[in-house]
């Protein structure tokens, strides 16, 4: 019996060293993005975003932006993206989606600071239509 104790444990040890977390994830749900994902990453790191259009809107688009900093979702929705953040993003995957559609696309952070992702529908509006979640990016 010792035996066996002595197997499992060890074996239980590396299966749970072996884990890994899940990918970032942001969905649209056709009034809101969803963000489920670390609120911090590492500057240079690399991460992919599973990025979900689960809603009946024909092109959702997602993007990772960087922000000025005290950048609030409130602004973005307020007076539209392209408002309060200068044009360029770090990682997007262009429209269009489809309703259900679901896809993945990686992102390096070259740079400190504010960050979020962005849903948002084109060609709407964009007072209308952008929802966005920030983190940081630590150097």
């Amino acid at each position: 019996m010792r035996r066996l104790s002595a197997i499992v444990v060890p074996l239980v040890l590396v299966l749970a060293s072996c884990s890994t977390s899940s990918a970032p994830t942001a969905t649209y749900t056709g009034g809101a993005c969803t963000y489920d994902g670390p609120s911090e990453f590492e500057v240079n790191s690399t991460v992919t975003f599973t990025v979900t259009n689960d809603s009946d809107t024909q092109n959702v688009g997602f993007a990772v932006l960087k922000f000025p900093e005290g950048t609030t979702p409130e602004e973005i929705y307020d007076n539209g993206i392209f408002n309060v953040v200068p044009r360029g993003n770090i990682g997007l995957k262009s429209p269009p989606t489809t309703p259900g559609e679901e896809y993945d696309f990686t992102v390096t952070f070259s740079e400190t600071g504010q960050h979020g992702i962005n849903c948002f529908v084109f060609p709407g509006p964009a007072t209308e239509v952008d929802h966005v979640t920030m983190f940081e990016v630590n150097g």
